[in-house]
């Protein structure tokens, strides 16, 4: 109901039920507004009080217990969905990672009513992000905004999750480096297992961009052999352990003594190396970590060799030069230091590795557990057994995305000729 209460001057009221089922009378009064001279603007046909009315209307829809309402803008749900997240203990490098995502389409479509938020918006942005920075990020996109509304269905009245039925284009060009890992054959796993401890290629640091474009020439320097930087920056064991186990950088560098039962042959996972804003690098130990499922895993037998090995040398070097304390953790792979060491300057090493034995750029340290994959695949054993060995929650998911695909396969031709041949 709408009534003009002075020239120019409107009141709106309107009933509207609650999430309890009461029924509340709204009422607003036109807002005032001013022209670029500081007069007041009449409201002539009411409509700025109507609007007022329908928003005070969209806001007072909560229930008795205070959830939330499908009249809520997706910034609001952003809030709820991320606290949900801390709740849940997700690891702060995840949360940073979404807070880039939320940025993005809270300046899309962020002001949206979550009931306006539509399948073809959402496909819109989706797309817009895909195009600008690659399939990876559409897809990381995807996944943050499918878990926020899925959240929603749940707390609020909304009855539809709109990302679910977003249909995206398969053909995007990847960016950045290639947009994604990929897998390591056997001989290549090979080849890079043998060349950490025997290569005597030259492996030189790499430039920074600043020391690529100065032009005076820079200082002589004699760089190591592959082999001798591996030794030095302690890779070898790392990507000993990468290869026997598929386990990520994070996890292998958060390993504890404590984890591995030499006798047992197995490994536990139990924690992963992040680093945490103003914190520094932290050992977390977070229950249901998709990327961290706790676990034990068979070892396999150059495995048990290199860390009983391993662990024979750490204890000389103990004895040899103390550290200065106690360190806080008894870790597999410390520092020079005995503390832990960052996932990303290993990767950085690594990467000197393979510019020197001329690997692949989209060859990292997540490849090796593509290679754990396949391997396993082809010896016959079960998507399911694969899936323990990664840590993956779901079997399906390491089919897809882990077990390599497109290869030449005998054994089916094999199988085919014996067949046909009644072999």
């Amino acid at each position: 109901m709408l009534t003009e209460i002075a020239p120019g001057h409107f009141q709106a009221r309107v009933l509207v039920r609650d999430g309890s089922g009461k029924r509340r009378d709204i009422a607003r009064v036109s807002p005032l507004k001013l022209d670029s001279r500081g007069r007041k603007v009449p409201d002539r046909n009411g409509s700025r009080a109507t609007e007022a009315v329908l928003a005070a209307a969209r806001e007072i829809r909560i229930t008795v217990e205070g959830e939330l309402t499908d009249s809520i803008t997706v910034r609001k749900l952003w809030e709820h969905y991320r606290n949900h997240l801390v709740a849940l203990e997700r690891a702060m490098s995840t949360l940073e990672r979404y807070d880039d995502v939320a940025a993005m389409f809270n300046n899309a479509f962020g002001d949206l009513r979550l009931h306006e938020v539509t399948t073809a918006a959402a496909e819109k942005f989706l797309i817009q992000v895909g195009k600008a920075q690659g399939p990876g990020s559409m897809d990381t996109a995807r996944s943050v905004l499918s878990g926020m509304f899925k959240y929603a269905v749940r707390k609020t009245p909304l009855t539809v999750n709109p990302v679910r039925e977003v249909e995206l284009p398969e053909n995007l060009e990847p960016k950045g480096r290639t947009g994604g890992a990929r897998d390591i054959t056997v001989d290549e796993l090979r080849f890079i297992l043998t060349a950490v401890r025997t290569s005597s290629l030259p492996c030189p640091r790499k430039l920074m961009k600043k020391e690529r474009e100065r032009t005076k020439p820079i200082k002589s320097y004699t760089p190591p052999t592959v082999a001798d930087f591996c030794d030095a920056a302690d890779l070898t064991d790392w990507i000993t352990l990468l290869a026997g186990t598929g386990l990520r950088r994070s996890q292998i560098l958060a390993l504890l003594w404590s984890d591995i039962d030499l006798k047992g042959k197995t490994l536990r996972t139990s924690g992963k190396v992040v680093r945490i804003t103003e914190v520094g690098l932290a050992r977390q130990e977070i229950e249901n970590d998709p990327k961290n499922r706790k676990g034990r895993i068979a070892l396999p037998d150059f495995a048990i060799v290199m860390l009983t090995q391993r662990k024979a040398v750490l204890e000389a070097r103990k004895r040899k030069h103390p550290p200065a304390k106690p360190p806080q953790y008894d870790l597999v792979f410390p520092s020079e230091n005995w503390t832990l060491r960052d996932p990303n300057n290993v990767q950085h090493q690594w990467q000197r590795v393979r510019e020197a034995l001329a690997i692949p750029d989209d060859i990292t340290a997540h490849s090796f557990r593509g290679a754990v994959a396949t391997i396993l695949d082809d010896a016959g054993l079960s998507a399911r057994v694969t899936a323990d060995v990664l840590g993956h929650a779901d079997p399906s998911m390491t089919q897809r995305r882990y077990m390599a695909r497109g290869r030449v396969h005998p054994a089916a031709a094999d199988a085919l000729h014996r067949a046909v041949s009644a072999e």
